[in-house]
């Protein structure tokens, strides 16, 4: 991810990782016969030693598995909260129109390499791990007791656990930086009323930098 401007880069490790973790659902892309492919998945961050990696699984009839055997290279793709921002929100419009539409939106590109296990105590653990992320704060949370044993270990065997060993991460945070105050009040004034949850999250995204710029 070479070209964004500088104001909208996302380098701080804890926020992309937080991102990841709340996003959740990777579009993890390989190149298989020179065409690129993509699967979507639920991923989740932690460490290996000091090295960090994302931990995944696909169903074991997915081929794409059988590429990382050898260690390819990958990306996975974290999309966040996006909007379509209306220039009617920028006060600046009134003032002498020089404005028009632009989409905002967060993303977050991990960099690495796959390898791949059918082991099953690292399949057990990797599915409570990627479970309790989600569960956490539920009034009763699901966990993977809760379902038979044999029941669990017959759907394990049907898929395929993959390691993405971090080797960059990336992210973009396109949320009207280069505004001025006033236009990036009036976008989130304009996208925390707007019917679409997804503008709501984007207007609550920018609101929170915000405050982290008066801070």
């Amino acid at each position: 991810m070479s070209y964004p401007p500088r104001a909208f880069r996302e380098t701080r490790e804890d926020v992309l990782l937080d991102a990841v973790v709340t996003i959740g659902l990777a579009s993890l892309v390989v190149v298989r016969g020179g065409v690129p492919q993509a699967v979507s998945l639920p991923m989740a961050a932690t460490r290996d030693g000091e090295a960090l990696v994302l931990e995944g699984h696909v169903a074991l009839a997915n081929p794409l598995w059988r590429l990382a055997e050898s260690g390819c290279a990958v990306l996975a793709i974290f999309q966040g909260p996006h909007a379509y921002v209306h220039p009617g929100w920028y006060p600046t419009k009134r003032e002498h129109g020089k404005v028009v539409p632009t989409w905002n939106y967060v993303v977050v590109q991990v960099h690495g390499t796959l390898s791949v296990t059918r082991d099953p105590d690292w399949l057990a653990a990797h599915l409570a791990r990627l479970t309790d992320v989600k569960e956490a704060g539920r009034p009763e949370p699901w966990s993977m007791d809760d379902a038979p044993a044999d029941f669990i270990a017959g759907l394990s065997r049907g898929i395929v656990g993959l390691t993405l060993h971090v080797t960059r991460l990336e992210g973009v945070w396109k949320i009207a930086q280069h505004q001025p105050e006033s236009n990036r009040r009036g976008v989130i004034d304009g996208l925390a009323v707007s019917p679409d949850p997804a503008d709501r999250a984007m207007a609550a995204v920018m609101a929170n930098a915000e405050r982290d710029r008066s801070n």
